[in-house]
């Protein structure tokens, strides 16, 4: 519970702070000014990733309600990348993964939602699983990817931190890997505490 606190809890609640902070730099209450101080503070962490890892794409899905099945009336789960950073001169996918339903990527969010991350140095590589994510990524010339499953305070599956290499294939090492994971917690930790209090397009699935 203290290595949770301290790991998790604490960053996401500085970056709260710092929204409380520009927020009263802005004065005025608005519900669109506050999606934007709420969208610069995570694509400023997006940013210090990509720095970090010397990456091409920084990228957050996340899941929402996309309409009902008929007759059922059950709720369609889909998911779309809302927070993207990208290097000079390499393409944005967020347009291409908008209102995605889920049952396109089985595989993906099996993994993923067991909470497990998915490696993959090298999508030319027979050997390496892409778990169906291989057309996709070819398509808009990712060569490596690596994603890690974001999850709320209380534990549910809200969506997923994407770290893309477009120019050349890389391979992370353990603790670059490790790093990478602390940095999605703590995303994931502001991201749960700044939808406590706020309507929300995910769902649970």
């Amino acid at each position: 519970i203290a290595a949770f606190l301290t790991g998790i809890v604490g960053p996401a609640l500085y970056l709260v702070i710092n929204k409380v902070i520009i927020k009263r730099s802005l004065k005025k209450k608005c519900k669109v000014r506050e999606a934007i101080v709420d969208t610069t503070i995570i694509n400023n962490e997006l940013d210090q990733i990509r720095d970090e890892f010397e990456g091409d794409r920084v990228w957050i899905s996340q899941f929402h309600n996309g309409g009902n099945f008929y007759p059922t009336g059950k709720s369609i789960q889909k998911f779309s990348i809302f927070y993207e950073v990208m290097s000079n001169g390499v393409s944005s996918v967020a347009h291409t993964f908008s209102n995605i339903p889920c049952s396109l990527y089985p595989k993906t969010f099996e993994v993923l939602m067991d909470g497990k991350g998915i490696f993959i140095n090298d999508y030319k590589d027979p050997s390496i699983a892409t778990y169906g994510l291989k057309q996709a990524a070819e398509a808009v010339g990712t060569k490596s990817s690596f994603m890690i499953p974001l999850f709320t305070l209380d534990d549910k599956f809200m969506g997923t931190i994407g770290l893309d290499y477009v120019g050349k294939k890389r391979k992370l090492t353990k603790d670059e890997w490790e790093h990478f994971q602390i940095k999605a917690g703590r995303i994931a930790g502001y991201l749960s505490l700044i939808h406590i209090s706020e309507p929300t397009r995910q769902a649970e699935i």
